[in-house]
C-alpha cells in the first residue's frame, strides 16, 4: 500500500517533527463520521434499515459529527460513494470514520470489500482478526463476513455486516480504539509507546454504561434509579419495579418473601448489566436486587434504562428483565443461567409457606 505520510525509520516509525501528546478522548469530539448502509432492499425501500440508526446513535455517543445514513445498493455505487467522500472531498472536510455495513457475504452483488480495498491506502488486518474472533464466540458464520478495514489519508475506513448483530459484535470492538486510531490519524504520539509494560487490562465497552449493578439490603428507590441514568443526550428514560404481590400460583394471601443472596451474586448481576449494555451499547443501565425481609408492596427488584428513544430503552429493560428472571430462581449453587442469583422463600397465611416472586411490575417512562 502507498505511505504518503512521509519516511519511516528503521523501525517503522516516521519523523513527523515535534510530538503533541495524547490528551484521553479528545481525538473524536467534533470530528466527522459517515455511516454507510450497503442494501439493495433498504435502498429500494422494500426493507427497513435496521442498523442505521444503532450505528449513528453509537457514534454520536462517542462525541463525533455523524452525517444522516447513507442508504444505497450493491454494486458499484459503494466504490463511487467511498470516493465521493474522500478523494473527492476537500482534505479538511473529509470524515475521520466511514463505517459501512452490508455487502460482505458471497453473493454476486456484495462488492464492498472489494470497492473498500480499492480506495484504502493501507489496511489494517487485526480489526477484522478481532470482529471475527468476538462474532465466532456466538455464530459460527460469523467467519463469512470479508469485510475489510484501513486508511486512507486521515480516514479510517471499517465495513460490518449486514446483521444488527454483527453491527453490535462490531461496536463492541471498536469503541476502545476509536480514540486510539482518530489520534493515530492526526499523528499524536503517546499511544502504546508502554506495549512493552505491564498494565491494567482494558475493560469491557458496555461496562462504561452499567452505571450500578448490585444486591442491597436496603429499601429500593425507583426514583432514585431514574434519576441516576438520566442525561443530557438521552430523551427517554424507563424504569422497572419487581412488586412483592399478595398472590402467586392461584393462592392468596402472601404476606412477604425472604431473600437471601450467594456470595457471588453481585458479580453476576453484574455480568448481566453488562450483556444488556452489550447489546444495546447506546443505552445507560441502573440495577438493584433487595435481600432480606420484604413485605406485600415492596419492591425486590428495581431497572432504569435511559437512551436518547424510547423504543430502545424499553427493548433494553425488558431484556434486562427476562435476564435477570433466568438468574433468580430460589436454591443454593452459584447463580448461573440455570441456578440461582437469590433464595427465597414466600410467607402467606394461614396456609404455610410457598415460593414465590417478584412477578408484578410497574413500568414508567419519561421523554419521547
Amino acid at each position: 500500500m502507498t505511505d504518503t505520510h512521509g519516511p519511516s525509520d528503521e523501525h517503522g516509525a516516521k519523523d513527523h517533527g515535534p510530538h503533541r501528546d495524547e490528551s484521553h478522548g479528545a481525538n473524536l469530539l467534533g470530528r466527522r463520521a459517515v455511516v454507510v448502509i450497503v442494501s439493495s432492499s433498504a435502498a429500494r425501500g422494500t426493507a427497513q434499515d435496521l442498523c442505521g440508526p444503532i450505528l449513528h446513535e453509537w457514534l454520536t455517543g462517542m462525541g463525533l459529527a455523524v452525517d444522516p445514513v447513507r442508504v444505497i445498493p450493491d454494486g458499484p455505487e459503494v466504490e463511487q460513494t467511498l470516493r465521493e467522500l474522500t478523494e473527492q472531498t476537500p482534505q479538511a472536510e473529509r470524515p475521520r470514520f466511514i463505517v459501512t455495513s452490508g455487502g460482505t457475504g458471497l453473493n454476486s452483488d456484495d462488492v464492498t470489500p472489494e470497492a473498500t480495498a480499492r480506495i484504502l491506502e493501507r489496511e489494517s488486518p487485526g480489526i477484522m482478526h478481532g470482529l471475527w474472533s468476538h462474532g465466532l464466540q456466538k455464530t459460527a458464520t460469523a467467519v463469512m463476513s470479508r469485510g475489510v478495514a484501513g486508511q486512507v489519508g486521515m480516514t479510517f475506513v471499517v465495513n460490518l455486516p449486514g446483521s444488527r448483530g454483527g453491527v453490535k459484535d462490531g461496536i463492541t470492538v471498536l469503541e476502545p480504539l476509536l480514540d486510539h486510531i482518530s489520534a493515530q490519524l492526526e499523528d499524536v504520539h503517546g499511544h502504546g509507546e508502554d506495549r512493552g509494560a505491564e498494565s491494567e487490562p482494558v475493560p469491557a465497552a458496555s461496562s462504561s454504561r452499567v452505571l450500578h449493578a448490585q444486591v442491597t439490603s436496603e429499601p429500593l428507590d425507583a426514583a432514585r434509579a431514574q434519576a441516576a441514568v438520566a442525561a443530557d443526550d438521552c430523551g427517554a428514560v424507563v424504569g422497572f419495579s419487581g412488586v412483592i404481590r399478595n398472590h402467586d400460583g392461584g393462592r392468596s394471601g402472601v404476606t412477604g418473601l425472604e431473600y437471601s443472596a450467594h456470595p457471588d451474586a453481585d458479580t453476576v448481576i453484574r455480568q448481566v448489566a453488562d450483556e444488556i449494555a452489550a447489546e444495546f451499547p447506546a443505552v445507560r443501565i441502573w440495577a438493584e436486587h433487595r435481600i432480606g425481609s420484604l413485605t406485600v408492596g415492596d419492591s425486590a427488584l428495581e431497572a432504569a434504562v435511559a437512551s436518547a428513544h424510547r423504543k430502545e430503552a424499553f427493548a433494553a429493560c425488558d431484556a434486562w428483565w427476562i435476564a435477570s428472571s433466568s438468574v433468580c430462581p430460589s436454591g443454593n449453587d452459584r447463580p448461573t443461567r440455570t441456578a440461582p442469583l437469590v433464595g427465597r422463600a414466600g410467607r402467606i397465611t394461614p396456609h404455610g409457606q410457598q415460593n414465590c416472586g417478584p412477578n408484578s411490575r410497574a413500568e414508567t417512562v419519561r421523554g419521547r
